[in-house]
């Protein structure tokens, strides 16, 4: 290795997201500086939840070359999103797969979540050519904030959030999924929810110094100042290529659930995100009931970060909307599947609103 900062060394810095709040577009504006290394949106320890679940267990005690091999089929599929695959066309999947192997050979110290994800990293910066030396921050794109704690517990690392209006963030949501067939409703606000709650109950749990919230709506107001706001939070050196979105040092144009499944291959429309636009496309979306669930569950969210309420809440309201949550949003096929469906989503959605981690054991969500 012939770098002379070890990568262990690093410090992990982690993005995640309350839902669908624009968590690729802050990937795509860090991707290009000279002092982090990032992968393209890897989520690690979803891999790894997900390869557990197949009942693929990675430890120690394997050989790396077989932990090599699980783990380079886990992460170097072919995506829809071209920004989401790890290695462009030209590089060699082969070599990269070597400087896998290569690691695990030598750093032998640490457990094998930590081995694993700085064997990646470390592959990625050699088939790169990246020079560690220049590096102050690995940040990792872990999508689903549920897995979050695991960073805390084995880097110890800093977070930074990316938040919008929860309205418009479940709309969204709603959009994408309904881009993709046969997805039903029960499974898209349960989604979401998940989405919200998780991350609000991390950000509650966390040291405030160690946590960093940047919401959609300010980037897109003066991106400038938050992102100068960012590099302050990760000690690194505003530079302008912050200001400009790529994967890979090439310039990507963005993605939206309202206009494709994966990524744009050309500009948004004029205007796209000027906020009375993005307010219509939101309540095109949602009807007053869904505005008022979502305003219900996420009040305290959304006086917080000072985004005004359709509803003036009190007792009966608030109560109305936990009624609409926990009886409303079923889509099944018969009789029978509705009744035990019905059931398992009340049940499944009181889960994960006060019981939010155990939620992802007992219901399989990874």
């Amino acid at each position: 290795m012939k770098n002379k900062k070890n990568i262990r060394t690093i410090p992990v810095a982690v993005i995640s997201t309350f839902g669908h709040c624009g968590i690729d577009w802050l990937h795509s504006l860090i991707d290009s500086h000279k002092e982090i290394l990032i992968i393209p949106p890897l989520s690690f320890f979803r891999k790894i939840n997900i390869l557990k679940k197949k009942g693929i267990n990675i430890d120690n005690s394997l050989k790396p070359r077989i932990i090599t091999n699980i783990i380079t089929k886990a992460i170097l599929g072919k995506n829809a999103n071209e920004s989401y695959n790890i290695l462009s066309k030209n590089q060699n999947k082969s070599a990269f797969t070597k400087y896998i192997n290569d690691f695990l050979i030598v750093e032998k110290e640490f457990n094998i979540e930590k081995r694993l994800f700085f064997a990646i990293h470390y592959a990625f910066a050699k088939i790169n050519k990246i020079n560690l030396d220049k590096i102050k921050m690995i940040v990792a794109h872990e999508h689903a904030p549920w897995n979050c704690y695991q960073y805390e517990k084995h880097f110890n690392s800093k977070f930074v959030f990316m938040l919008r209006d929860p309205r418009a963030t479940f709309a969204g949501s709603f959009r994408v999924y309904q881009r993709h067939k046969n997805i039903p409703i029960n499974f898209q606000i349960d989604m979401s929810l998940l989405y919200m709650v998780s991350a609000e109950k991390f950000f509650q749990k966390m040291s405030k110094k160690r946590i960093l919230i940047l919401q959609n709506e300010k980037m897109h107001n003066n991106l400038g100042l938050e992102m100068r706001r960012l590099c302050k939070w990760l000690d690194i050196k505003f530079n302008k290529s912050l200001l400009y979105s790529t994967f890979l040092g090439r310039k990507w144009i963005g993605d939206s659930g309202y206009l494709s499944k994966v990524d744009l291959k050309k500009s948004y429309p004029k205007n796209y995100y000027r906020p009375t636009n993005v307010e219509t496309r939101w309540r095109g979306v949602l009807d007053k009931n869904t505005i008022l669930t979502i305003e219900t569950l996420f009040e305290k969210i959304m006086i917080r970060n000072k985004y005004r309420l359709d509803n003036k809440l009190n007792i009966i309201s608030r109560l109305c909307g936990y009624l609409i949550l926990l009886f409303r949003y079923n889509e099944f096929n018969n009789f029978f599947s509705f009744i035990i469906g019905f059931v398992k989503n009340v049940i499944r959605r009181i889960f994960i609103i006060f019981f939010t981690r155990q939620s992802l054991k007992i219901f399989n969500i990874i």
